[in-house]
């Protein structure tokens, strides 16, 4: 029989289910799926990042989500409020260098390149080319870094209500 965690003496992964982390990560991924979104408006598309296949930025980003929801989770129950006026532009950074990744390893399963395109650059290139954009294009940055910390806010509050 499995122990589902009621009696108290249930395993850690079954206390941290019960806790809320399930809905953290779901919320995670939608708020990813988001984040595919904005960065669509930003440009993505037209820098080539995504490849052919709509859906790898959809799963990009709701992995993505799911995996910078997992986190910080761990990240809002050790810090404070204000913790989150550094971690919100660090999450930025990391989180584009995880959704770079994916993005590249779902184009390289596919075979979503261009033949004359060198893959391993291309995938690079992407994730340099977003880490610029967050730092140096002041509206770009500025969106970004504020819809990151609002971000963290909800997900922290969730997290506090668990």
């Amino acid at each position: 029989m499995a122990d589902t965690g009621r009696d108290g003496r249930g395993t850690a992964g079954a206390r941290r289910l019960g806790s809320g982390a399930l809905p953290l990560l779901v919320v995670g991924a939608l708020g990813g799926i988001c984040w595919w979104a904005v960065s669509l408006v930003l440009g993505a598309r037209s820098y080539g990042v995504l490849g052919t296949n709509p859906m790898v930025g959809v799963i990009s980003g709701a992995c993505t989500g799911i995996i910078v929801a997992g986190i910080s989770r761990a990240f809002y129950r050790r810090s404070s409020v204000r913790a989150l006026y550094w971690y919100s532009p660090l999450s930025v950074y990391v989180a584009i260098g995880i959704y770079g990744g994916i993005v590249f390893v779902l184009r390289l399963a596919l075979n979503d390149f261009h033949p004359n395109e060198i893959r391993w650059a291309v995938g690079l290139q992407s994730a340099i080319g977003m880490w610029w954009g967050v730092t140096f294009l002041l509206p770009v940055a500025i969106l970004v870094h504020v819809l990151a910390y609002l971000n963290h806010r909800l997900l922290r509050r969730m997290v506090e209500g668990s």
